[in-house]
C-alpha cells in the first residue's frame, strides 16, 4: 500500500468519524454540553457551569433576604444583589452556549476541509 492510499484511508476514517459525531451530537443540546466537557477546555466549561450554579444559589439567597427585610436600605441592597447575581448567572450561561456554538462550527469546518481534500484528490486523479 503506497502513501497516497494510506492518506486516503485515513481521510475516509476521519470523515466518517466526524460525520458520526455530528449526527450524534446534533440531536440534543445536552449531548453537546457533555461533549464540550470532555474536550481540552472542559475544565473551563465546568468552572463556568459551577459559577453559574453558585450565582443562581446566591440569587435565591438574595430573594429570600429581600422577602424578609423590613427596612428600605436593606431592601435596596438585596434588590441590587438579585439583579447582579441574575446578571452574572446569565453571562455564564451565554458564554457557555456561545462556546458550544463555536465548537459546532469548528466541527463543521473540519468536515468541509476533509471533503475538499477528497475532492481535490479526485480532481488530481482525473
Amino acid at each position: 500500500m503506497n502513501i497516497d492510499e494510506q492518506i486516503k484511508q485515513a481521510l475516509n476514517e476521519e470523515i466518517n468519524e466526524l460525520k458520526h459525531d455530528n449526527r450524534t451530537i446534533d440531536a440534543n443540546p445536552f449531548k453537546q454540553m457533555r461533549v464540550s466537557l470532555s474536550g481540552s477546555m472542559g475544565w473551563l466549561y465546568m468552572l463556568m457551569m459551577l459559577l453559574s450554579v453558585l450565582f443562581a444559589v446566591a440569587t435565591f439567597y438574595c430573594i429570600y433576604q429581600f422577602y424578609h427585610s423590613q427596612e428600605v436600605k436593606p431592601l435596596i441592597g438585596w434588590a441590587v444583589g438579585i439583579i447582579l447575581m441574575t446578571l452574572f448567572t446569565q453571562v455564564c450561561k451565554m458564554w457557555h452556549w456561545n462556546e458550544m456554538g463555536h465548537n459546532r462550527v469548528i466541527r463543521e469546518i473540519k468536515v468541509l476541509e476533509l471533503q475538499v481534500a477528497r475532492l481535490s484528490e479526485r480532481l488530481d486523479k482525473a
